[in-house]
């Protein structure tokens, strides 16, 4: 994003907060220029008027950029939904066609029923009670990530995906 960008999206947020129109706001241009520059600004745009459309106070780049990882990636599903894919899918291809059972999952229900043990552990399950359940936990947390993960700037990702696992000594 440039910097004409990144005032425009200032002006709108003092439009917003009349308070803020008399203070130095270089300070806030450049932490967000830095933290919002992988964001496209038409979406960083869009982002920023859905926080302003219920924004008691400044904006802070974590609202902004969890609002535009929400227009960005509508379709992060509830673990009821993820459940019902997954029944769906148990239900047209059973034990005997798993992979394609796999193959129709969202990418992080996928996730979840590998680490449950696989798509025929769940249709071989006698308990769909505690099967769902324990599914649906495993889920949360890979759906969790997802959204922690998609609202990172692009250097933290490329960090994370890097060599360095943990902290210096």
């Amino acid at each position: 994003m440039t910097k004409q960008e990144i005032g425009a999206l200032l002006a709108l947020a003092t439009a917003n907060f009349p308070s803020m129109q008399e203070k130095d706001m270089r300070p806030t241009a450049n932490l967000w220029s830095e933290m919002l520059s992988d964001i496209p600004f038409d979406i960083a745009k869009a982002a920023l008027i859905k926080v302003l459309a219920t924004a008691r106070f400044w904006p802070t780049v974590a609202e902004i950029r969890e609002a535009a990882a929400s227009i960005v990636n509508p379709g992060i599903l509830t673990p009821a939904e993820a459940w019902g894919q997954v029944i769906k899918a148990v239900q047209e291809f059973g034990y005997y066609r798993s992979g394609e059972g796999m193959a129709t999952l969202d990418q992080t229900v996928q996730k979840a029923v590998k680490a449950f043990g696989g798509f025929r552990e769940i249709c071989m399950s006698e308990n769909i009670d505690a099967t769902r359940a324990q599914f649906m936990r495993i889920y949360e947390q890979y759906a969790s990530r997802e959204k922690e993960m998609a609202v990172l700037p692009e250097s933290v990702k490329t960090f994370l995906g890097g060599t360095v696992k943990s902290l210096p000594a």
